[in-house]
This record gives structure tokens, C-alpha cells and sequence, in this order.
């Protein structure tokens, strides 16, 4: 048994090194020595272009998966259609055919999109290798274009003409189908509020014939989501806290006319504010007083917004602290049974923070040496979140940019933070040009330039030039926002000018130059000075426009101070803050006028939170007075206008005589005074229209006697009171400000103006 089994182990043992010395040279048997690499069928591609994509080189053993693995290297290069590798012996024949090259890309049927735009989007340039990978992610992102424009039934076919040289054209077939607008919105679930007040939370809107410029009734998955979120908020910030908003369902009606989109709600319970607690783990903080910023209405209905305000509130209090990272966690404890919850506050541990580097981003136009000027915080300062907060609105109420944002990020070290400033630059300049034509002038050219952000540099330049009969205006001015390297803004401007009120029958003409330095003061404080020398002549006019008798021209030199303050968060369209100026002028240091003027104005806008609501208030009161002499007519003050809607020009206060029809000649005295509300409520959010509902009052009064033939029955200090409403639109020109106003009370011989649209500020 034993001699069996040895000669068994034995017998075994030999067949296996036989047979593995027989796979072994079988293996070396298929292993082949390359010699030499031929190309062939190549034109455009060189002999050693296509040897260095060989994984094998001469001289290299190989195999036929190794050949295997060099057919597919090829492939890859995607320069080559179809490729035939052949081992004869030794030598190894590549055969190639070579991928064409893209002589023309176009596109054609395509009406709605333009070329530029489709073929910017693909991105495929002449003298392109031409692969059908290539025609299909082209075809693909067009197709993506027209469905995010509303086209889902968009077609694009790409052709190829083959050309001589193995050239091809690329051309894309579009068929852009109809555009495909959502058709229907509706919700599932909601119990607490109706499809239509959610309808007025969301983006996404129902196709409207009239709303020809916005795109919100198009369909779009990204707008679905932005839905989703602006549904949620709305529901946390009336108390639900457990809402949750499913990924809406979005259908193509099957005649393919419209979407159907239908939002999935789960409101959950409505949760009252049962108790706020707050805990810090950073020394020597007030926590009642951190607690306090944050409070919810009397009703204590939880409010997302309320929170997030006050934790956001809480950050900046510490970042006055030079605390720039803090953590600020907010710990939600619902309990649906009793329909309370708990709100636990922690404020983790930080370090107080210096300003590393303060950058500026997208400001490609606008140099930073413009912008850091504005900033009251510099690189090395403590982090301050206050000073970040006034430079973030400085540098939005010098208008050159529609938006500015700023983020604060850690620097290279956990002491450090980097400020950094996103803008978004804006047309700051217009042009004016104009061929008209009058009875009293005859043919007129006009031609005007008001850039506000010369270069880039901050700087203001205009010039105004225009031509009619015999009379020639111009205005040129420069103002040097940092005059000399200083906090000093330095103007000078020169001009000459007429002007004609309708309205009161009479022609101002002046001439001559102005000049002015202001700078700011701590605690929002603006100060100016300014030096005026010209002449002014009053015309008087009859209906013709025909001049009947002037004043011969006075020369006056004046002297003028003013001092504003402003906490207003957007001098442009202001939604908080207010304002107040008073501004003094004295004219008598040589020339032929006397007189000191006089003028105070303020206002006062308030927005309420988390509604598009804002009111405004506006008072202004002037009073000039000469100096051993009477005031001329060029000097007074007029009203109506822009300051009292519902009137003309200088449609209030005192006439050449009691009549509607006689002209105004001006006042010593007047007051004016509004009280807005403006707001976008009830207004498609995509079109920038706001309404607003307003009344204005004023009165102007008060003449020297002695001079002037005028009806002293009309210098009355009665008030004028006159309301009305109009429509704010912000355009890419600026506000447009379209505005009905009735005069509720008026006198007699005022003249009146019911309708007003203007360029400008909205209050």
C-alpha cells in the first residue's frame, strides 16, 4: 500500500511539470518580437503622431491582447474612423482612416434663437476633428437651449456635407416647434391656505397672454425647486414648522399645448413659541442683552424670518465685537401634542478677528481704488461689522452698481478674515441727442453727455450743448470725488443757460461758472461749499413766447454752505433710514444782488419686515430774504411740479394777476410736504412694476410789495393738499415714475397738472 502510494505521488508530480513546461513554451511560442511599425492610409495625421499613441514600441515583445489594448489607445485619440492593425512576422501595419475635419458649423431653421447664440452654446470651432461624438453633445445642448426657453418640442438633426481634402460642413436641421408655456398650477394637501394665495408665493406662473415680457410661465425644473423653497419659507414664517413641500410633478398635457404642475403639500401642525433659551461659550458677553434681539410677535406664532433675523442679529452684535466667525446654532424642539416649541440658542467658541485683505470682485469697470475709499475699515483693523456695514452702504449709494454683496472668509490664519465685495456694475452714463423744432426759436439741436463714473475713476463729467435761433446753451462741468488724494470732493462747472417756464410767461437766461468742496464728517455728516459768480437776466413773455421787457441782467455772487446728514440704505430707492438738509447761501460779496436764502428738508422711510411695503416722509420749508433791497424775480422761489403733484410747473402761489391764465412770479416763502407708500404687492414680481399711493402739500407766498405788477390777492399762504397714485418702474434706463394726481384743495388761479411721468428717484 505504501509502495502504491509513493509511486501514485511520484507519477502525479510528473504530469504536472510536463504539463506546465509545455503552456510555458506555448505561452513563448505566441510572444512576438516587433522589428518594425508601418503606417499606412494616413494623410493629415504624421507616421510618428500615430507610433507615440502605440503602447508598443520596436524592439517590445507583444501579444495579441497587447495589439488588442493598442487598437483601442488609437480609438480614443478620436482621430480616426476605423483602424486595422496586422502582425506579419515582426513587422506591425497599422492601417488608418482618418476622421474628417470640420470646415463650416451651420445651423439652419432656427428663427427665434439667434446663430450667435446657439453656436456659442456648442462651442464647435472650424478645423475641429469631426467625430459623431461631437454632432451628438451638440445636438444635446441645443435641445437643452429651446427646452429652458419653453420649446420642449424643439427637433435638431445634424447633417454632414462631405467635402473634397476629407473636409466636412456641420449643419444643424431645428425645427424650434411652439413655445410651451405652463398651463395649469395647482396643490395637493394644502388645508390651510387656498391655490390661490400659493399661486402668489410661488415663481413659476400660469401662461398670460399679456405678459409678453417675463419668462415665469415658462417651464423650468430649476424654477420648480426655487418653488418648492419659496413655499416652505412661506410656511415657516407662519408657524409651520414641520412642513414639507414634495418634489413637484410636472406633466405635458397630451396635446402638448402646456404643462400641468401640481406642488404635494404636508403642513403639518401650526407651533406657538413656548421658550427661547441662549447659551455662549465666549466670555464676557451680555447674554439677556443677545437674548432680547430675539422676539417673536405677541401672538408668539413661530416665524422662520423672526429667527433667522434675530440669530443674524446676534453675529453682527458679536462682529462689533471683532467676533467675524461665530457659530451661532439654533436647536428647534417641536411637540405636536400641545402645538408648542422650544428654541435653544448656542454660541460656540471664537476668536476675535483682524482684517487681512479687503478684495473686490466683478468691478471690471470701476477701479478699487473707488470703492476702498468708501470703506471706514482698512487691512490690519480689528473686524467691525458696523464699519462693514456703513462702507457696504456707501458703496451702493454712489449708483454705479444694481448690486452689492459682501462675504466675510476666514484668512490664513484663525485670527484673520478676508472681506470680500461682490458688485454688479451698471450704465452710470447717458447720452442725449435731439433735433426739435418752436415757435419761438425756431430749429433747435441739442446734444448732451452725463457720465457719473468717468473711466472708472469716480469722477463726474458733464456736458450739455444746444443751438436754437440765436441763443446758445452749454454746461460743462468736472466734480473729483477725492480731490488732491483727500476725503474732498472739488467741482467746477461752466455755463450759460436759458430757461423758459411756460407756466409763468418768462425767460431766465444766466451765465457764468460755479465751483464747490465738500467732505464727510463722522456719524453719517456731509459738508459742502460752494462759490457761484454769474449773471441772470428775466425776459418776460407774452402768449407767443415773444419777449415784452427784461431786467436788463443782474451780476450775482454768492457764497453757499449746506450740511446733510444721511442714514438712508439706498440714497436711490430707500427702503429705511432718513435724511435732513439745510443749506445756506449768500449772495453780496460784490454784484448787484443781496440776499441770504434759506432751505431745510428731510425725510423718513420705514419698510416693514418681510413685506413690500414702504412709507415715506418728506418735508422741505424756504425762505429768502434781501438785504437792504427787494428780491427779483429770477431769485424766488416757485412750486407745483415735482414737489406738489396734481399742480404745473409753477402752477402754485402768487400771479401777475387773479386768473388761471396769468403767469407766476414767484415767492420769498414756501413749504411742501409728502406722505408715500410704495410697494409691489398684488404686482407681477418679474416685471420691476411697483404702485404707489401718495398726498402732497405746500404753499408758496410772500413778495416785496413795492415792486412787480402782480394781484396781491394771490400772495396767500393757504395750503394746497392734492392726491393721487402712479407706477414705478425700474428699467435698464433707470425708474420710470408714471403718476395721476387731483388738487383736493386749491385756489382760484392755480394752475393745475394731472398727469407727470419723469426719470428718477421713485420718492
Amino acid at each position: 500500500m505504501r509502495i502504491n502510494a509513493l509511486f501514485n505521488f511520484i507519477f502525479s508530480f510528473f504530469v504536472i511539470i510536463v504539463v506546465a513546461n509545455s503552456s510555458t513554451a506555448q505561452l513563448a511560442d505566441d510572444q512576438v518580437r516587433i522589428s518594425e511599425i508601418r503606417v499606412d492610409g494616413n494623410s493629415r495625421v504624421a507616421p510618428g503622431t500615430v507610433q507615440t499613441y502605440l503602447p508598443v514600441r520596436v524592439g517590445d515583445l507583444t501579444t495579441p491582447s497587447a495589439l488588442s489594448n493598442a487598437l483601442e489607445r488609437l480609438y480614443e485619440t478620436n482621430l480616426f474612423q476605423n483602424i486595422k492593425l496586422d502582425l506579419e512576422g515582426s513587422v506591425l501595419t497599422v492601417s488608418v482612416t482618418e476622421n474628417p475635419i470640420i470646415n463650416r458649423v451651420n445651423i439652419e431653421g432656427n428663427d427665434v434663437i439667434s446663430d450667435e447664440r446657439l453656436l456659442d452654446v456648442i462651442n464647435v470651432q472650424q478645423r475641429r476633428v469631426y467625430t459623431r461624438k461631437v454632432a451628438i453633445d451638440a445636438t444635446r445642448q441645443l435641445i437643452d437651449v429651446y427646452r429652458a426657453s419653453g420649446r420642449f418640442a424643439a427637433v435638431v438633426e445634424p447633417k454632414i456635407i462631405e467635402l473634397d481634402n476629407n473636409r466636412v460642413d456641420l449643419v444643424f436641421e431645428v425645427n424650434e416647434g411652439p413655445l410651451i408655456k405652463i398651463d395649469s398650477i395647482s396643490f395637493s394637501g394644502n388645508a390651510s391656505f387656498s391655490d390661490r394665495k400659493l399661486k402668489q408665493v410661488i415663481a413659476s406662473r400660469e401662461k398670460r397672454w399679456w405678459a409678453f415680457l417675463s419668462a415665469s410661465d415658462k417651464y423650468d425644473e430649476g424654477r420648480l425647486d426655487y418653488d418648492i423653497r419659496l413655499l416652505r419659507q412661506f410656511y415657516l414664517a407662519r408657524g409651520y414648522a414641520d412642513i414639507n413641500v414634495q418634489r413637484a410633478r410636472g406633466g405635458l398635457l397630451p396635446d402638448r399645448s402646456g404643462f400641468a404642475i401640481t406642488f404635494l403639500v404636508n403642513e403639518g401642525v401650526r407651533y406657538q413659541v413656548n421658550e427661547i433659551s441662549l447659551v455662549s461659550e465666549i466670555k464676557g458677553v451680555d447674554i439677556n442683552e443677545l437674548r432680547q434681539l430675539v422676539s417673536f410677535d405677541d401672538d408668539a406664532w413661530y416665524d422662520a424670518r423672526l429667527l433667522e433675523q434675530g440669530l443674524l442679529d446676534i453675529s453682527k452684535r458679536l462682529g462689533s465685537f471683532g467676533y467675524a466667525f461665530v457659530n451661532v446654532t439654533p436647536d428647534i424642539k417641536t411637540n405636536a401634542g400641545t402645538a408648542k416649541l422650544d428654541i435653544d440658542i448656542k454660541i460656540e467658541k471664537s476668536r476675535r478677528n483682524f482684517v487681512e485683505r479687503i478684495e473686490f470682485v466683478d468691478n471690471s469697470r470701476t477701479t478699487d481704488r473707488v470703492l476702498r475709499r468708501e470703506f471706514e475699515i482698512v487691512e490690519g483693523d480689528a473686524y467691525n461689522q458696523l464699519k462693514i456695514d456703513r462702507s457696504i452702504r456707501n458703496v451702493r449709494n454712489l449708483g454705479y452698481f444694481s448690486e452689492v454683496k459682501v462675504q466675510t472668509l476666514r484668512g490664513s490664519t484663525p485670527e484673520q478674515s478676508v472681506t470680500s465685495v461682490t458688485v454688479r456694475e451698471q450704465p452710470t452714463g447717458d447720452f442725449s441727442i435731439g433735433v426739435g423744432y418752436s415757435s419761438l426759436n425756431q430749429a433747435n439741436f441739442t446734444l448732451g453727455i452725463n457720465e457719473r463714473n468717468f473711466l472708472g475713476t469716480g469722477r463726474r463729467l458733464k456736458m450739455a450743448f444746444s443751438t436754437s435761433g440765436e441763443d446758445t446753451d452749454f454746461t460743462i462741468g468736472l466734480t473729483e470725488p477725492y480731490f488732491m488724494g483727500r476725503d474732498l470732493t472739488g467741482s467746477f462747472d461752466v455755463f450759460n443757460n436759458n430757461y423758459t417756464d411756460s407756466s409763468a410767461d418768462q425767460r431766465i437766461k444766466s451765465f457764468g461758472f460755479s465751483s464747490s468742496a465738500g467732505f464727510s464728517s463722522a456719524n453719517d455728516f456731509a459738508h459742502n461749499i460752494s462759490y457761484t459768480l454769474q449773471n441772470v437776466e428775466t425776459e418776460i413773455l407774452d402768449s407767443q413766447e415773444n419777449k415784452i421787457s427784461s431786467d436788463g441782467g443782474k451780476l450775482s455772487s454768492s457764497l453757499g454752505y449746506q450740511i446733510t446728514k444721511d442714514t438712508r440704505d439706498n440714497r436711490f430707492n430707500p427702503s429705511s433710514g432718513y435724511n435732513y438738509r439745510i443749506s445756506e447761501q449768500y449772495a453780496g460779496l460784490g454784484g448787484d444782488l443781496n440776499y441770504i436764502s434759506s432751505v431745510i428738508s428731510g425725510g423718513y422711510y420705514y419698510g416693514f419686515d418681510y413685506t413690500d411695503i414702504v412709507i415715506g416722509l418728506n418735508a422741505e420749508y424756504g425762505i429768502i430774504d434781501g438785504i437792504g433791497e427787494n428780491i427779483s424775480q429770477s431769485n424766488r422761489f416757485y412750486l407745483g411740479g415735482r414737489k406738489v403733484r396734481g399742480f404745473d410747473a409753477s402752477g402754485i402761489g402768487p400771479r401777475a394777476a387773479e386768473s388761471a391764465t396769468a403767469s407766476a412770479v414767484g415767492g420769498n416763502n414756501y413749504y411742501a410736504g409728502r406722505v408715500a407708500i410704495r410697494s409691489g404687492i398684488a404686482m407681477p414680481k418679474d416685471t420691476g412694476i411697483k404702485w404707489t399711493i401718495f398726498t402732497d402739500f405746500g404753499s408758496l407766498w410772500g413778495i416785496d410789495e413795492t415792486i412787480d405788477n402782480y394781484a396781491v390777492s394771490t400772495d396767500k399762504q393757504s395750503i394746497r393738499i392734492s392726491a393721487g397714485y402712479g407706477f414705478l418702474w425700474e428699467t435698464p434706463i433707470g425708474p420710470l415714475t408714471f403718476t395721476w394726481a387731483d388738487a383736493l384743495k386749491k385756489e382760484t388761479y392755480d394752475q393745475l397738472r394731472r398727469f407727470e411721468f419723469r426719470i428718477g428717484s421713485i420718492f
